[in-house]
């Protein structure tokens, strides 16, 4: 046998012990080995810093690092042998949250955001895995909270707070109640949980799975207020289009909004006058029929593309490809001077 083989061996059993990997499929543990690094690091190297991008995970092989609030200095938390640091932020595409530091030599395996995409999109099973330990991670922040606070009440500032996390929280800890988000003290959003599964939202006259995407896709900023309630207060009340499960809906959110960004390359300004270029509208596709038929109807006179965005009762992405698809098949145009 090699020392590579060994090596591979080794790595196999390690990642087997770990928390966050002990329940993946053979497939996964066996990519990992092959195309993930191993990194050593020295006295009081720092691993990544607060704000920047989080761009891998790591899982600590060897010795220890330390989680620290650079505007403090002191640790929040020390990591050792089989836990891991990052998956939040590959997630959620959010910025690191904290600095994390070795105060003595450590050595890491780095997950990286390619191999890491490609697990979640080629790998089955990977996606659903790891939002359970991810939820089981957030399940601490509220067991470590008094139990008036966990049970009745949670808010913040979403300066401070990212919103999947929070959503997550609230899902893992299978909370029943409502959240509501808001922007100089003006409500502008909902979310209805029962038992952690989401059943009502809305954002603005936007309902159901569109309201959800479209909070991380347009929401800018505010605070966020979540107060528990009874299973029957919470389920009163019409079904406004919830039609997958809440964890779903979150992997689905955080898609929709990075695919977005390159969907919006493609189109003109958000003033850009446009009209239609077509008798009558033709989308064969059935997603995307409704609201196809809705944006059509609000082009009768010529509208801006920010209008329509605004008129729209599906969230950008969704409101995007649409009008794409429309540009593309020259159903419409940009209006003339």
């Amino acid at each position: 046998m090699t020392a590579d083989d060994t090596r591979k061996l080794d790595d196999i059993s390690f990642l087997r012990e770990t928390a966050l990997f002990r329940d993946m499929p053979e497939s996964v543990i066996q990519t990992i080995v092959s195309q993930g690094q191993t990194l050593s690091f020295g006295t009081g190297q720092l691993v990544v810093k607060k704000k920047t991008a989080g761009d891998s995970l790591f899982i600590v092989k060897s010795g220890v690092v330390e989680v620290v609030n650079p505007a403090e200095g002191a640790p929040l938390a020390y990591l050792g042998r089989g836990e891991s640091f990052g998956e939040m932020a590959l997630l959620t595409n959010s910025e690191r949250s904290a600095d994390v530091r070795v105060p003595q030599d450590a050595e890491l395996l780095v997950i990286d955001r390619a191999l890491f995409d490609d697990l979640m999109t080629n790998h089955s099973g990977f996606a659903a895995q790891m939002a359970v330990i991810l939820a089981r991670r957030l399940v601490a922040v509220l067991e470590d909270l008094p139990d008036r606070e966990m049970k009745r009440e949670l808010q913040g500032d979403l300066a401070y707070f990212d919103l999947a996390t929070v959503i997550q929280t609230l899902i893992s800890a299978s909370q029943s109640g409502v959240m509501t988000l808001s922007i100089d003290k003006t409500m502008v959003a909902q979310i209805f949980f029962q038992s952690g599964n989401i059943c009502r939202a809305y954002y603005g006259h936007r309902r159901g799975d569109e309201a959800v995407h479209h909070l991380f896709q347009a929401l800018p900023g505010g605070k966020f207020l979540f107060e528990s309630r009874a299973d029957d207060a919470v389920t009163d009340g019409p079904d406004p289009g919830i039609t997958v499960p809440a964890m779903a809906l979150m992997m689905d959110s955080v898609r929709l909004q990075d695919e977005l960004k390159m969907i919006l390359e493609e189109l003109p300004a958000d003033n850009t006058l446009l009209e239609r270029n077509a008798d009558k509208l033709v989308w064969t596709e059935d997603e995307g029929q409704a609201d196809a038929r809705q944006i059509w109807a609000s082009l009768q006179a010529p509208v801006s593309l920010g209008d329509l965005f605004d008129r729209s009762h599906a969230c950008h992405y969704h409101t995007a490809s649409i009008i794409a698809g429309l540009l593309q098949t020259e159903q419409i145009k940009p209006a003339l001077g």
